[in-house]
């Protein structure tokens, strides 16, 4: 467990500093681009999000599982030969339908950033693939590097469009840049395998096409489902109301899921490649589940419970007034993003235990309330319920899904349901002269300030009651500091 905790913490101080960049740029951000450009941009990369994660049909998926370098390396040239397909079909779908798509959305720019989208689902979608290649061979520290410089030079490129001229572009190309980065460091290293890529065969590539065949059979349907479930909520937002609705939902979820980003993640990156190795060598994944998902939360509690207390606080402080509203949806939507914080990283436990249907028909149900619930409230034209009704049907779905697969590897629920009641006790018992702050109306400078060290005094404990953290943060700190 120390190595894989090590692992996790090499990646989570690149994610950290990645983010904590993005933190410190986003109040710039948000200041040069208005709720209407973030919202197109977020149009842009919902439907870069949803091709993307169906380009290599999932078999991306299976590239960590086979014992032999050289069967992963045949599965990586069947992921970049899918993905320049899907790349074709999809750049002559978008020329030719480029207004039709514009109209749908209520986006009247979006035609003029058309030819951008081939050119990022190819990014995104390679990028992912030497991700999985780099989990594979434990290159932890290569990923890291690729996860620092690209938060760097993406967000250098927008503030720079952004302080020129700024408009949904700067976004837009970024986020491009971002994945480019990252394929230029990761290729880079991957020269050193070159060794285990001479020995691709067509014939090699169809027999492990035919041996994983549930990636495609089943992953696909539920990755899609579950990209859609995610991006069909801007989607929907943009058909029933306009870009500045969704760029307040763009704007919450993007410092909500800050959590996920520097935490979740990582844990799930190494996740999948301890809980497949721990498989072969025990036939069980029973005690990896247990600690990662009890590790999640007591990470994820705190910042749920400071976002439903001053959420619109925290956004008007740090983004600026025009963004208060973002800060109510994400006060709304912080309990259901706490659950999938805790669940998300843990899932590929159906991939491991080859039980991809299961979480197939999940991300359908996802997706199928999620649309049920936006049409509502579009129907109604009141975003603000849609909301309600998303972030309380979330939670309980995605509780389902936690159990479930803890169930599936052998982790009793009440441990789980320990875990969380004394967490949630603890958080709130600290954060009680927070609640006494807002009760008063207190500055949102003084809520801030509560908060901060409300969440020093938080995670010293935690911490302090976990000893393999402690090392694990220990020798992270030795590496920084001779």
């Amino acid at each position: 467990m120390s190595k894989f905790l090590s692992s996790v913490l090499k990646l989570f101080s690149a994610t950290l500093v990645g983010q904590v960049l993005g933190i410190l740029v986003t109040p710039v951000l948000s200041r040069l681009y208005s709720p209407a450009d973030f919202g197109l941009f977020q149009v842009f990369l919902s439907i870069i999000s949803v091709i993307a994660v169906i380009s290599c049909l999932s078999y991306e998926s299976a590239i960590v599982l086979p014992e032999k370098n050289e069967d992963a390396a045949n599965l990586v040239s069947l992921c970049l030969f899918l993905i320049g397909t899907t790349s074709i079909i999809v750049s002559v779908f978008f020329i030719l339908f480029s207004e039709v798509i514009e109209q749908l959305f209520n986006a009247p720019a979006l035609s003029q950033y058309i030819f951008l989208i081939p050119l990022g689902i190819i990014c995104n979608s390679i990028a992912f693939v030497l991700s999985y290649w780099m989990t594979r061979r434990e290159e932890y520290g290569t990923m890291a590097k690729a996860n620092i410089t690209s938060s760097f030079t993406s967000r250098s490129v927008s503030i720079g469009f952004g302080v020129y001229s700024p408009s949904p572009f700067g976004l837009i190309f970024g986020t491009i840049i971002n994945d480019a980065t990252i394929i230029c460091i990761l290729l880079k290293k991957t020269v050193s395998d070159l060794r285990f890529f001479r020995m691709i065969s067509l014939k090699k590539v169809k027999e492990l096409a035919i041996r994983y065949k549930k990636f495609p059979k089943y992953n696909i349907g539920s990755e899609l489902a579950s990209s859609l479930s995610i991006q069909v909520t801007p989607l929907l937002l943009a058909v029933f109301f306009s870009p500045v609705i969704v760029g307040y939902y763009a704007m919450s979820y993007l410092v909500i899921r800050l959590p996920s980003k520097v935490i979740g993640n990582s844990i799930a990156t190494v996740f999948f490649q301890k809980a497949s190795e721990e498989k072969n060598r025990t036939g069980s994944v029973k005690n990896i589940v247990k600690s990662v998902n009890a590790r999640l939360i007591s990470v994820g509690i705190l910042p749920t419970i400071l976002l439903i207390i001053i959420g619109p606080e925290l956004f008007t402080f740090a983004l600026g007034t025009r963004w208060e509203n973002a800060g109510v949806y994400a006060q709304i939507l912080a309990p259901v993003f706490f659950v999938a914080f805790i669940s998300v990283p843990i899932l590929s436990i159906f991939n491991v235990m080859e039980q991809q249907r299961i979480s197939l028909w999940f991300n359908v149900w996802n997706l199928f309330y999620t649309v049920i619930v936006l049409i509502i409230a579009g129907t109604l034209n009141d975003p603000l319920l849609g909301f309600i009704l998303l972030s309380c049907i979330g939670v309980l779905s995605w509780s389902w899904m936690n159990l479930y697969s803890l169930k599936l590897a052998g982790v009793p629920s009440r441990a789980v349901l320990f875990d969380i009641f004394r967490y949630l006790i603890l958080g709130i018992g600290l954060c009680t002269p927070l609640i006494i702050a807002k009760y008063y109306s207190a500055s949102s400078r003084s809520l801030i300030a509560v908060a901060v060290v409300v969440g020093i005094i938080y995670y010293l404990i935690i911490v302090y009651q976990d000893k393999q953290l402690q090392n694990g943060l220990l020798n992270l700190i030795k590496k920084f500091i001779p």
